[in-house]
């Protein structure tokens, strides 16, 4: 914790000095932009991960189809694939979806998919488990020149193997697979399709119940994200007449948790299949002031508040992936007057998302359309969500 807040506090050092550049007085006490408070430490410390991504490749003694994780960098070319049970971040039960995965491909004829222009097939696994007990399997595939019928001969082994097969031990509540000639593939772009059991995983968390698709984000830390969202929920100031916009929303957890303190909360999220669990999950709960829109940020977001007349209290919070927020995101919450307050959580304070600081806080620049008053750092509060790695979740309070 105490390495986690060392490494907060200098990002918080670099923002003020970049501020400084921008002709903005932001040095605090410690060369910081806003004061920092301690690290707020996980609940749980081992096997906290929800999700878990095994790749597929070659292990230390040369097998093809070792199932686990990285390392080395293809850059260097030294890339060679561990099996993952020494980790204590990943729980037992990802563990062991992955050794079976790795059983069956190993006795599968097919190859497995390293390169995509040499051929094979089997690639990555996704484990997704829940408190209650759930757990999730999708396996990406490579088709290559594979026929229909044949994908079909591989789809009914995978869900022999874990129903009836030495597969049957982990007991998943869903099993999916996924045909993908690219690294990374949406719902849309290739169905995810359901070969065993229950299309949804549920979890519980501050006392309401959510809906998880297979590619929905919900944070990775479920007790961190409940310590989380009860301190976004207090920094909110809200009040019975806010409303509040939760960009990034994902399944909705943020809105939904914090909709019995607002008057309206409007969500945002990319992924359509995480709007339909928001929406489910707003209505399975019996919360009736949630409303989804499903679209990129960028889209939906600037048509939403250009024509914002509501004369009640806006307040924003903005939860996007490592990329941070695109740029007319930003414009268009600097250029609405309505937001006073937002709220910026970000796993990484140090790439994409400090220029989206910059952005909020530079004085008003008519090139860039950025017309709307400066926003200041008032706060950052750090939270441990990922133990056992250098990483941290920060919340950023400005104000304006």
């Amino acid at each position: 914790l105490q390495v986690k807040y060392e490494s907060q506090r200098k990002i918080l050092q670099t923002l003020a000095s970049r501020l400084e550049e921008l002709g903005i007085d932001a040095q605090k006490p410690g060369g910081l932009c806003c004061p920092l408070q301690p690290v707020v430490p996980s609940p749980i410390i081992n096997g906290y991960r929800n999700k878990s991504t095994f790749s597929v490749n070659r292990g230390p003694d040369g097998n093809p189809k070792t199932v686990g994780l990285y390392v080395g960098t293809g850059r260097e070319r030294n890339i060679v694939c561990v099996k993952a049970n020494h980790v204590e971040n990943i729980p037992s039960k990802h563990k062991q979806v992955a050794q079976c995965y790795e059983e069956f491909i190993c006795r599968s004829p097919l190859d497995s998919c390293i390169l995509f222009h040499e051929g094979g097939h089997w690639r990555e696994l996704v484990v997704r488990t829940t408190s209650c007990g759930h757990a999730m399997a999708i396996i990406t595939f490579h088709p290559q020149e594979l026929g229909q019928e044949a994908l079909a001969t591989q789809k009914a082994l995978l869900k022999e193997f874990f129903t009836s097969g030495p597969g049957a031990v982990c007991a998943l509540t869903s099993l999916y697979f996924q045909e993908s000639t690219m690294t990374r593939c949406s719902h849309e772009q290739s169905p995810y399709q359901l070969l065993h059991g229950a299309p949804h995983i549920f979890e519980e968390l501050l006392g309401l119940k959510f809906r998880i698709s297979p590619d929905a984000f919900f944070q990775v830390n479920t007790a961190g994200a409940e310590v989380l969202y009860q301190a976004v929920g207090e920094l909110c100031q809200a009040t019975g007449d806010t409303v509040l916009l939760d960009i990034c929303c994902g399944t909705g957890t943020i809105g939904l948790s914090l909709a019995h303190r607002v008057s309206k909360v409007i969500g945002v999220e990319v992924v359509e299949k995480a709007v339909e669990d928001a929406e489910w999950n707003a209505v399975f709960n019996g919360i009736s002031n949630c409303e989804f829109h499903s679209g990129k940020a960028e889209a939906v977001l600037p048509q939403l508040l250009a024509s914002w007349e509501d004369a009640r209290p806006l307040v924003a919070v903005v939860n996007p992936s490592r990329a941070g927020l695109h740029y007319r995101v930003v414009r268009a919450i600097r250029n609405c007057r309505s937001i006073r307050r937002l709220l910026y959580i970000s796993c990484k304070p140090e790439g994409e998302a400090m220029r989206n600081f910059l952005e909020l806080c530079c004085p008003p620049d008519p090139r860039r359309k950025l017309a709307g008053e400066p926003f200041a750092p008032v706060l950052a509060i750090p939270f441990d969500m990922f133990p056992h790695t250098v990483h941290c979740e920060l919340v950023l309070l400005f104000t304006r």
